[in-house]
């Protein structure tokens, strides 16, 4: 295959790809329809069938380019070497990926779908998606508290750290109307980042000295 002929092949997977995160963020895999999804794209139905293999095929493939997407490195996160700086960086490139853009990201969408009605995909998704970012701030904390905390109440901790993130990026509309002027963009990234961190250091405090103490 040319050249050309692979370039060409790259852009149509892409707007194949673009299309079917909309359309799969505004119904879900069970409701999405693919002649939407062509008709976004510039192709021909069978398109999908080619690059992907069918609706399936797609769906997995959109959901493994969100959450390549969602874990690319950040250029605006803010610098640091101190372990709390770099939680503090962590959540603002997770928050720059869930309320950066103007819009809602479709992945949180398509999350919001995968909860109510689960697919064959979820743990794939979650897998991809979750678990990455759970792993990097566990290892952030574990360098906070050094050895005086478990594994099991790390996890905990970490847990609610990302749960705290993941607030904005399933309940962007109600957020958005309980309090309008938060806004979207970097500032209001960094604000989140840096009250997240803020509470989130609070308490792995009390629990670093909680273990100690029971030690």
């Amino acid at each position: 295959m040319s050249s050309h002929a692979i370039a060409h092949s790259n852009e149509t997977r892409r707007r194949l790809l673009a299309a079917a995160s909309e359309e799969f963020a505004r119904h879900g895999f069970a409701s999405a329809r693919i002649r939407p999804i062509v008709d976004a794209a510039g192709v021909n139905l069978a398109a999908v069938n080619y690059y992907f293999g069918g609706k399936e095929g797609l769906y997995r493939a959109t959901l493994q380019y969100l959450a390549a997407q969602m874990h690319a490195p950040s250029q605006k996160a803010p610098g640091g070497r101190k372990p709390e700086e770099r939680l503090q960086r962590r959540i603002f490139a997770i928050l720059e990926r869930f309320i950066g853009a103007a819009r809602p990201s479709p992945l949180g969408r398509i999350l919001a779908y995968e909860a109510m009605a689960p697919t064959g995909s979820l743990e794939s998704l979650l897998e991809d998606t979750m678990r990455p970012e759970l792993d990097r701030i566990q290892a952030i904390l574990r360098d906070i508290v050094g050895d005086s905390v478990d594994n099991a109440q790390l996890t905990h901790a970490s847990l609610g750290i990302l749960g705290q993130c993941v607030l904005y990026l399933y309940a962007r509309p109600a957020i958005e109307r309980i309090s309008p002027a938060l806004g979207h963009g970097d500032d209001t990234c960094r604000f989140l980042a840096a009250q997240i961190t803020e509470f989130s250091l609070g308490g792995v405090e009390r629990l670093k000295r909680a273990s100690e103490v029971a030690k």
